[in-house]
């Protein structure tokens, strides 16, 4: 079972919004309010954050998708639906919209992850030391409280949070991932849109997944970080959906 909460009107294809790591529906509520009753749109709570427990084994995207496409036919009833996805949300969308028989109609990707970089030799370099440095610490922690301080020092945000979430495992499955080979499967339309100040996952990264994708359009909103895409941002996010829902009718 799925925390969800369930807002807009009765008609159209229904929109569903996934949230990124470590948050909850709460990030689209400013974009669900601008929407308003032209369509109907569900927020969940993704397994392991918000009001969902966390899934009962380390789960991968792939996992997520099913148990995603799976609850909303099931409880819900929804078995089309257009996707919206930030970040980890966004990894999810991806799996959806490969699936055989997709339940995706249109898939939005909003600072989403998914694929990898190359990266340049430099930053390799400085990543293999910094992981040399860390694994070295670590193996003389004294306790938890040195091991924690050290994770805070070299690990990211995401990966300190989910350690304090519970998460670690499913973590550490999921941003392994690279979804770059299965791109070219996915047919449904897909807007992307991604922000110019955003260092989690910058905008070379939705300009790659527009290259791998079939049928996408790209936007880049210069101001915008990873997090104030979706508030600052949510009138640029609101207007991409209203424009397709308008579509739909015209």
């Amino acid at each position: 079972m799925m925390f969800y909460e369930k807002r807009g009107g009765n008609a159209g294809v229904p929109i569903v919004f996934a949230h990124g790591w470590a948050r909850d529906h709460q990030d689209f509520i400013p974009v669900a309010e601008l929407v308003g009753d032209a369509a109907p749109l569900i927020l969940l709570d993704l397994p392991g954050f918000g009001q969902t427990p966390r899934p009962y084994a380390a789960w991968d995207t792939q996992d997520y998708a099913i148990a995603v496409k799976d609850f909303l036919a099931s409880e819900l009833g929804i078995t089309r639906f257009k996707w919206v996805g930030h970040s980890f949300g966004g990894r999810i969308g991806l799996r959806l919209a490969r699936m055989e028989q997709s339940p995706v109609e249109h898939l939005f990707i909003v600072a989403g992850a998914g694929i990898k970089l190359p990266k340049p030799l430099l930053t390799r370099a400085k990543a293999r030391l910094r992981s040399w440095q860390f694994k070295r610490k670590k193996a003389s922690a004294a306790g938890e409280a040195d091991l924690i301080a050290l994770e805070e020092t070299f690990g990211s945000a995401d990966y300190v949070q989910s350690r304090k979430i519970g998460m670690r495992d499913i973590f550490i499955k999921t941003i392994a991932e690279d979804q770059t080979a299965s791109l070219s499967q996915i047919t449904c339309p897909t807007t992307l849109l991604y922000g110019g100040q955003d260092t989690e996952t910058p905008p070379a990264l939705g300009k790659a997944l527009q290259r791998g994708l079939q049928n996408a359009s790209y936007l880049e909103c210069p101001e915008f970080g990873h997090l104030t895409i979706l508030s600052r941002g949510r009138h640029q996010l609101t207007t991409m959906i209203l424009e397709n829902i308008a579509g739909e009718t015209a």
